[in-house]
């Protein structure tokens, strides 16, 4: 059948949280730990369903997450890995620590994008695909590298990904 909704939607508050609700939030993860996210709303009294609260905390609250201005290095990153490996966010995610998969999806989505085709249609530029790894620019990630991670991946999860690779 699948999952039963993570809330009944009656009574459900929508819309921006308000700092007394990120306190809530906050300190019961501190005393109790992240996980267990259904029982989040009932336990702390937010009228929030266990998804919002989930991903207030991991988006926004989590310790270690930077927030604000991308610097040039890590959109020069981002840039190389979109072009090895696509909108796979959590794994581009995996190479910026404090940033999270939302935030370089966002700003991949409404900047960057953007940027990069300016580029190309003003110089005929590849959009730096190979050239932001030359030179030490890119992390020092190679396509070599990015394979390996998704060999591991693949073992990881049963070959999910495996009619992909058989593509290149």
């Amino acid at each position: 059948m699948g999952r039963p909704p993570c809330c009944d939607k009656v009574g459900v508050k929508k819309g921006p949280w308000t700092p007394e609700e990120d306190l809530m939030l906050v300190s019961y993860i501190q005393e109790h730990g992240p996980g267990n996210w259904r029982a989040v709303p009932t336990n702390t009294g937010l009228m929030r369903c266990s998804k919002s609260c989930r991903l207030r905390w991991t988006n926004y609250l989590r310790p270690g997450i930077k927030r604000g201005n991308f610097t040039d290095q890590e959109e020069k990153l981002i840039v190389h890995l979109q072009a090895l490996l696509g909108n796979r966010w959590a794994a581009i995610a995996s190479y910026l620590p404090e940033r999270t998969d939302n935030d370089i999806k966002n700003y991949w989505n409404t900047h960057l994008k953007k940027k990069l085709k300016k580029m190309q249609d003003a110089g005929g530029n590849d959009g730096g695909s190979e050239g932001a790894g030359a030179g030490g620019v890119g992390g020092g990630v190679t396509k070599a590298d990015v394979r390996v991670e998704r060999g591991q991946h693949r073992a990881t999860t049963g070959g999910l990904d495996a009619p992909r690779e058989q593509q290149q």
